[in-house]
C-alpha cells in the first residue's frame, strides 16, 4: 500500500489532514509506522525543501539525501527517533529527537554532529564462537568480536554512540542514577534531564522500572522502556539537544 489517509497516518506528522485525503504510508524499514517520517513527508513539511510530492521525489531519486550516511532513494523510508537526515547540497543536516508537543521532530545540528548516531541496545545474543551481536533499536546489528569483549561492558538498553556509515562504537551510556538521558515516550516524552532515582513499582501484577528524571528543578516519572541515555557528567554534545 502506497498510500493511506490522512486520518489514518501516526496523528504527529505535520501535514496538513484536511488538504488532501492521501498521504504517503511510509514503507517498512527500521521504525514502525507509527513511530517514522515518510522521507517525502519530511522532506516537504519539516525541511520545506520541496512545495510538492513529485519536487521531493525529484530530490530523493537522484541521491542527494542520506540517511544515517547512507544514500535513500525510496520515497518512502521511513524516519525515525536519533536518525540523521543529511541533504549536503543544501547544507542541511538534522537529527529527529523526542518532542513534548509532536512526539517526533527535528534539530539542526552541525557537520561534526551529523557524524553520530545514537541508539540503544534492544537485545544481546552470543554466537557461535563466542563473538557477541547487539540487536539495535533502528534495526541495525553490531557484532563485536570475543577478542574484543573486554573493552566493552554492555547492556541491555544502554545507548550506544557510533559512527556512522561505519557503525564503529565510540563509546556507551547506561540508565543510572546520575546519567543524562530523554524520554523517548509517554506524556512526557521529549524531557530531558538527570535521572535522579530508578525504582521498582508493581501494576496490576506487573513489575515495571519507574525512573525519575530532574529538569529545570522540576521532577518527571516514566517507565523504563521510555528512557534513553545520553550523557554521564553532561549530555552528549553532539546529540543536538538542551537540557
Amino acid at each position: 500500500m502506497v498510500h493511506i489517509t490522512r486520518f489514518e497516518a501516526p496523528w504527529f506528522l505535520k501535514a496538513p489532514k484536511k488538504e488532501y485525503k492521501w498521504i504517503i504510508r511510509a514503507s517498512a524499514g527500521p521504525h514502525k509506522l507509527s513511530e517514522s517520517i515518510p522521507l517525502t513527508i519530511l522532506l516537504k513539511y519539516y525541511l520545506k525543501i520541496a512545495e510538492t510530492t513529485r519536487e521531493a521525489k525529484r530530490v530523493i531519486f537522484d541521491g542527494k539525501v542520506l540517511v544515517d550516511g547512507r544514500v535513500r532513494r525510496d520515497y518512502k523510508y521511513p524516519v525515525g527517533l536519533m536518525d540523521v537526515v543529511e541533504i549536503p547540497s543544501a547544507d542541511i543536516r538534522v537529527r529527529l529527537v523526542p518532542n513534548n508537543i509532536r512526539f517526533l521532530d527535528i534539530v539542526t545540528i552541525s557537520k561534526e554532529d551529523a557524524r553520530y548516531k545514537f541508539v540503544r541496545i534492544l537485545n544481546k545474543t552470543t554466537q557461535k564462537g563466542g563473538d557477541i551481536q547487539l540487536n539495535l533499536e533502528d534495526g541495525r546489528n553490531v557484532l563485536i568480536s570475543k577478542d574484543k569483549l573486554k573493552d566493552y561492558n554492555l547492556s541491555t538498553l544502554d545507548t550506544l554512540k557510533i559512527e556512522i556509515p561505519s557503525q564503529n562504537i565510540i563509546r556507551s551510556y547506561s540508565i543510572k542514577e546520575g546519567n543524562y538521558a530523554i524520554i523517548t515516550g509517554g506524556k512526557n516524552v521529549g524531557i530531558v534531564g538527570k535521572i535522579k532515582s530508578i525504582q521498582w513499582a508493581k501494576y496490576k501484577r506487573r513489575v515495571y522500572s519507574i525512573v525519575t528524571l530532574e529538569s529545570n528543578n522540576a521532577t518527571y516519572q516514566t517507565n523504563l522502556i521510555n528512557v534513553m541515555a545520553l550523557g554521564e557528567n553532561e549530555l552528549d554534545p553532539n546529540v543536538g539537544v538542551k537540557l
